[in-house]
C-alpha cells in the first residue's frame, strides 16, 4: 500500500499505485486519481459537492459534468476493483465474510444493493456488490449466483465463514453453502424459529 505524505506526492503516488491493477487510458486514469483524492478531502459522494472539491480552474458546473461523463460514458470492471481492493488492503487469509443488502429510494428509482464484504477489524470492505432490478429481498438463486461469482474473481480465497442475517435463509442457498463450496457460516440468532435445518447452528451477535 502506498503513503501519501504530502499534497505534491499525492497525485503520482496513487497514479503509479493504480497503474500496476488498471489498464486503462491515461486520461481516464488520471481523472480516477482526481476523483479519489477529491473524495478523500470533501468526504461526500455527492457530485455537486465534489465538483467543487476538484483543484483546478474549471467551473463547477464544467466539473460536474465530466463526473457525470466518467460514471455514465465508462463501463468499469468491477472484478479488477476487486482485486485491487483485496491486493491493498492486505487481509489475512482465512478471511470472515459479510453478505448483506441495502436499499435507498431517491424519487422513483429505488436502488437495491446486494453486498459482499471482507470482515477486517470489525470492517466490512466490500470486494462484490449487484444492483438487483428490483425492490425487496433478493432470492435464493440471486444469492447462490452471487457466491459463485465472488469464488471466479478470488479462486485461491480461503474462507473463514460466511456472516448474514435472516433476510439470507433459503432452502436453496442453504443447501449450496453446505455442498458446495464448502465453508461455514453464521446466521443471526433472530433466526433460530425460522424452520432452518438443526445442523446450523444461529450465532448470537454475528456480524452484519
Amino acid at each position: 500500500m502506498f503513503f501519501i505524505r504530502n499534497p505534491i506526492n499525492q497525485y503520482s503516488e496513487l497514479k503509479q499505485a493504480l497503474q500496476a491493477h488498471l489498464d486503462w487510458q491515461g486520461a481516464r486514469l488520471s481523472f480516477l486519481v482526481l476523483f479519489l483524492l477529491t473524495l478523500l478531502k470533501v468526504k461526500t459522494v455527492n457530485l455537486g459537492e465534489l465538483a467543487l472539491g476538484f483543484e483546478d480552474i474549471a467551473h463547477s458546473d464544467s466539473k460536474c459534468k465530466r463526473l457525470q461523463r466518467f460514471f455514465l460514458g465508462f463501463e468499469i470492471d468491477y472484478t479488477v476493483i476487486a482485486k485491487l481492493i483485496v491486493t491493498w488492503m492486505k487481509i489475512p487469509q482465512p478471511w470472515v465474510l459479510s453478505i448483506d443488502r441495502m436499499a435507498w429510494e431517491f424519487g422513483s428509482h429505488c436502488f437495491n444493493i446486494l453486498s459482499l464484504g471482507v470482515v477486517h477489524e470489525g470492517v466490512a470492505f466490500p470486494v462484490l456488490w449487484w444492483m438487483l432490478n428490483k425492490k425487496g429481498n433478493s432470492n435464493s438463486d440471486e444469492r447462490v449466483r452471487f457466491m459463485a461469482q465472488l469464488f471466479e474473481i478470488l479462486p485461491d480465497a480461503q474462507i473463514r465463514c460466511l456472516c448474514a442475517d435472516r433476510e439470507f435463509i433459503g432452502q436453496a442457498r442453504i443447501r449450496y453453502l453446505l455442498l458446495s463450496p464448502l465453508l461455514c457460516f453464521r446466521i443471526d440468532c433472530a433466526s433460530k424459529n425460522s424452520g432452518v435445518n438443526r445442523n446450523i447452528m444461529p450465532t448470537p451477535g454475528a456480524l452484519r
